[in-house]
């Protein structure tokens, strides 16, 4: 098949990425519960610009889930089960966290754990 483009390589298979075990210091975010979020999350860059902390915010509400810095997705053959994040441990980094996250809601309180 040829397009605009060039042409596309005979057979090239799309393959799935994604972890099949959680690795040590992760935890997991359930695609199950992801929907008691809302579909939009909030970022906070830090420590650097490059490294985005992910925090989802509850429905209709000002409670907000610090998820953490994003691994990969854990998958079951190709069916993904939830989203890995590295959590935010140190208190440095959760102040940080907190700092931004009231700028945004005033009201807003944070979880940094399932």
């Amino acid at each position: 098949m040829s397009s605009t483009y060039g042409t596309r390589p005979p057979n090239k298979r799309f393959v799935p990425g994604g972890l099949t075990s959680i690795p040590n210091g992760a935890h997991l975010l359930p695609t199950a519960m992801k929907s008691q979020y809302e579909n939009i999350p909030f970022h906070v860059y830090h420590p650097t610009p490059h490294d985005a902390i992910t925090i989802l915010r509850r429905k209709n509400s000002h409670e907000w889930l610090v998820c953490g810095w994003y691994i990969d997705t854990l998958r079951d053959g190709n069916q993904v089960k939830g989203l890995l994040y590295r959590q935010v441990v140190a208190e440095p980094d959760k102040e940080a966290v907190m700092l931004e996250l009231k700028k945004h809601d005033k009201e807003a309180t944070a979880k940094f754990s399932l």
